[in-house]
């Protein structure tokens, strides 16, 4: 059954049971930098710091991104999806740890880029030599980081193939299936594949922000 009350914020946020490890909270978060735009936050039911994650599409919280968001908060970490911009995004992920340092842990942080957010994901997370994944992106010019994690999550087996050429990162092709293959709620969805990748993603996760040992 789901429990709401009211955070220290004045958020509702709701306690939720179901796959992974840890019950979770869900509410909208305010960047902490003007104009103060919302994101959707979803975390461990905890009182401490978890290792944090920021996820973007290149577009405002979707619901499908939203439960993504709340199937990793499961496995233990704080996930945030910022408003679509790189500006957004960089905020967000600057904030973990610090203007966020109550929840989230600024020596933990990775980015996931879903669709055309795979760039500005790419971005901020090389700027910042951070953890990367990439969910059914769509490439258009811009370069992977080679000196950060990388997992590649595609369902193109020639997109992106001169950047994997490259040596970056593990890529893992989903071959013959649409690009929304992960997300239940599209016609694309294809329940084995689904299941596979958030798997994948929940163990580099795992390993490259430390829960692995913790679990």
């Amino acid at each position: 059954m789901n429990t709401a009350y009211p955070d220290s914020g004045g958020a509702s946020v709701t306690v939720i049971p179901g796959e992974g490890r840890v019950s979770i909270l869900y509410s909208s978060q305010p960047l902490p930098i003007p104009p103060h735009r919302s994101a959707y936050l979803a975390r461990p039911d905890a009182v401490d710091v978890h290792p944090a994650v920021a996820i973007s599409d290149a577009h405002d919280p979707s619901p499908s991104l939203k439960t993504l968001a709340r199937h990793v908060a499961r496995y233990g970490y704080a996930a945030v999806v910022p408003p679509g911009t790189k500006r957004d995004l960089a905020i967000a992920v600057d904030a973990f740890g610090g203007d966020w340092g109550d929840w989230s842990d600024g020596d933990r942080r990775a980015v996931v880029g879903i669709g055309s957010g795979a760039g500005i994901a790419a971005a901020v997370a090389g700027e910042r030599t951070l953890p990367l994944v990439l969910l059914s992106p769509t490439f258009d010019g811009f370069t992977l980081p080679v000196v950060a994690p990388l997992l590649v999550l595609t369902t193109d087996p020639e997109e992106g193939s001169a950047q994997r050429t490259s040596g970056a990162g593990r890529w893992v092709v989903y071959r013959g299936l649409a690009p929304g293959f992960w997300n239940d709620a599209s016609p694309d969805y294809a329940s084995a594949a689904s299941t596979d990748a958030l798997q994948r993603l929940v163990d580099f996760l795992d390993r490259h922000l430390g829960m692995a040992a913790a679990a």
